[in-house]
């Protein structure tokens, strides 16, 4: 009986944690699907509220305002991008086959899920961080910090195999341009795939073929880097077709 009134405090805690954890996760994915639906700029915290059942200052009570919300669902999304990532540390293949493998998924997941591709984008944008919570900045820079350090996990793994040699700083500063040349060429086919700017110029083309289009690049790049593989292009394609096609095109187990 002691006991349990001495752990009383810690249950009553645990209990409003949980209960707090809850309630932010309904405000998410409630906000995401109103973003969907409206967009994010046209997004109205009263409706949001009412949406999830509470009142605008509790709701406030969890997200300081429209950006801090935004950072939150931006770090939703990331953490549901992160858990794919999975499946390229869990492959049964080389470094670079993996690095290859984690930039499929990246663009297979923001052709999947645009919506939350979108308030990951609309987060990094200086105006929409700056008015967030300091925690709620620090907390996607750290998630975006995670992600970058396994793909320089995996090029820095696989240095040999694409001929970077030197000392280990000049190893480094290679596969560390090579990790920033490689994020940006991903990170720009997942904006020109979702963006209507690219439908003008290339109707559905680069929509429809994205996957295909990412594979010839990255295996362009990969080879430039010094990558010498038997037909690098159908490597990645082959990849591609194992890890990175959509749902209803996976190969069943």
């Amino acid at each position: 009986m002691i006991q349990w009134m001495e752990d009383w405090p810690d249950m009553v805690a645990q209990n409003r944690m949980e209960k707090r954890q809850n309630r932010e996760e309904l405000i998410l994915d409630n906000a995401g699907k109103l973003i969907s639906e409206v967009g994010f700029f046209e997004l109205k915290i009263s409706d949001l509220a009412k949406m999830c059942g509470i009142s605008v200052g509790t709701l406030y009570g969890h997200f300081a305002s429209k950006e801090d919300l935004l950072i939150g669902l931006a770090v939703m999304a990331g953490a549901k991008r992160a858990q794919k990532f999975d499946i390229a540390r869990n492959h049964d293949g080389s470094a670079i086959e993996k690095y290859i493998i984690a930039s499929l998924l990246d663009l297979r997941f923001s052709i999947d899920h645009p919506q939350l591709f979108e308030a990951e984008y609309l987060a990094l944008a200086p105006s929409v961080w700056k008015r967030a919570t300091p925690a709620r900045h620090q907390a996607q820079l750290d998630q975006i910090g995670a992600v970058t350090e396994m793909f320089q996990t995996f090029l820095n793994a696989g240095a040999d195999a694409l001929g970077i040699s030197g000392d280990l700083p000049e190893r480094t500063d290679r596969a560390r341009n090579l990790n920033l040349g490689s994020w940006g060429l991903g990170y720009g086919i997942n904006v020109l795939v979702l963006s209507e700017i690219t439908d003008r110029h290339y109707g559905q083309e680069l929509r429809k073929n994205a996957v295909n289009i990412l594979c010839d690049a990255l295996a362009d790049l990969l080879i430039g880097a010094g990558w010498q593989v038997d037909d690098a292009h159908q490597k990645v394609r082959s990849l591609a077709r194992r890890y990175a096609a959509p749902a209803t095109e996976m190969p069943q187990p």
